[in-house]
């Protein structure tokens, strides 16, 4: 039996062995993989959101896709998941992702669909913008400015303008686009292997009815070497004749270079103007009196009078539509009347056999309509 002595001396040494196995205890590194210690919530990884496992499903199986039929359909199964998203939920992740500077060749084309939607969409990113106006436009527009501050690639910057120019298409707002434009015509990177959208986006100069955009387009028709960028300047200058004749007719009248380079087109925009209108009817007839007019320019203005003919496409933002049978009879009709009149006037003898050419052609007109 121990003394009272010795049991105050194991109890002492008790103590302090536990003290001991305590200390010990609490200095041990904590193990990562022992999560006993702490609240659920620390240790319950972060779940994504079912719609961004969709997201990034269908991304991921655009970036893998070698199939134009796989890459549609995936395109679609998207455009559906947008649509039924909160709008701005779905504007938050697009722009999300465009913020990344992301993208993805989908092996579409650039298509352009009635209104100025697309149904093709040749990159990842231009189906996003392309998305972007069908649910919210002022966000839209507000993004498509964003990006437009940066030359990221012709097609998405055309796509941006559609934007811009759906929800904003206002006087003052004009000159900012008709700026944007110009800017992305002159790209020398875009214009030297110009795209669909490069070329669509020349639609944004007719919508804003940019005849201060005239030079530009001028010296465009005039490169003989490069008959894309040629030819799309031909239909901007075209469209614009027939939405402002008078201030693009009187334009063409004073550009010597444009009308040397190319008489006979320059020729046969002088016959869309309109003989009934007084200004018009001015300009046209300063136009063939002047004694440096040509006898091949005359001729391919008199073989097209009067000339209302339309080139008809879906576009970004304007829409053509071709005139009534009713409307182009009372047309002709007027026109013959003035032109029979100027034949018989001395001062139009110099041009007299241009003038027959061209009551001939009418009167052909009016006689097969009926009306």
């Amino acid at each position: 039996m121990l003394s009272p002595k010795s049991t105050k001396y194991l109890l002492i040494c008790l103590g302090a062995g536990i003290l001991c196995l305590f200390a010990w205890k609490i200095c041990q590194p904590v193990d990562s993989t022992d999560t006993s210690d702490f609240r659920a919530s620390q240790i319950t990884p972060r779940v994504k959101a079912p719609v961004e496992d969709r997201f990034d499903s269908i991304y991921k199986r655009i970036r893998s896709s070698t199939n134009r039929n796989d890459s549609i359909s995936s395109l679609k199964e998207l455009q559906d998941m947008l649509k039924s998203m909160p709008p701005e939920e779905a504007v938050a992740w697009i722009r999300a992702f465009l913020a990344k500077g992301d993208d993805k060749p989908t092996g579409l084309s650039f298509i352009i669909a009635k209104g100025g939607s697309l149904e093709e969409w040749p990159t990842f990113r231009t189906f996003l913008i392309d998305a972007l106006y069908s649910i919210d436009p002022a966000a839209a527009a507000a993004i498509s400015r964003e990006i437009l501050a940066t030359p990221t690639s012709a097609d998405e910057w055309a796509l941006a303008l559609r934007n811009v120019g759906k929800s904003e298409l206002t006087a003052e707002n004009s000159d900012y686009l008709i700026a944007k434009t110009e800017e992305l015509i002159l790209n020398k990177e875009w214009q030297e292997n110009p795209s669909i959208g490069y070329l669509n986006a020349f639609d944004v100069l007719v919508a804003t009815n940019a005849t201060t955009s005239t030079p530009l387009i001028s010296d465009l028709i005039q490169r003989k070497d490069r008959k894309d960028l040629a030819h799309a300047g031909f239909l901007t200058l075209d469209r614009l004749v027939q939405r402002q004749p008078v201030e693009m007719l009187e334009q063409l009248s004073n550009d010597g270079d444009l009308q040397q380079s190319r008489p006979e087109m320059v020729s046969q925009q002088f016959a869309r103007a309109d003989i009934r209108d007084e200004t018009q009817r001015e300009i046209l007839k300063t136009w063939m009196l002047d004694p440096t007019r040509t006898p091949a320019e005359l001729r391919s203005f008199s073989g097209v009078y009067p000339n209302n003919n339309k080139f008809i496409s879906n576009n970004l933002l304007t829409t053509e539509s071709g005139q009534s049978g009713v409307e182009l009879n009372a047309h002709d009709r007027a026109a013959l009347e003035i032109i029979t009149s100027w034949a018989n006037e001395p001062e139009f003898q110099p041009v007299n056999e241009y003038l027959l050419t061209m009551i001939r052609r009418l009167d052909g007109f009016v006689n097969s309509s009926g009306q």
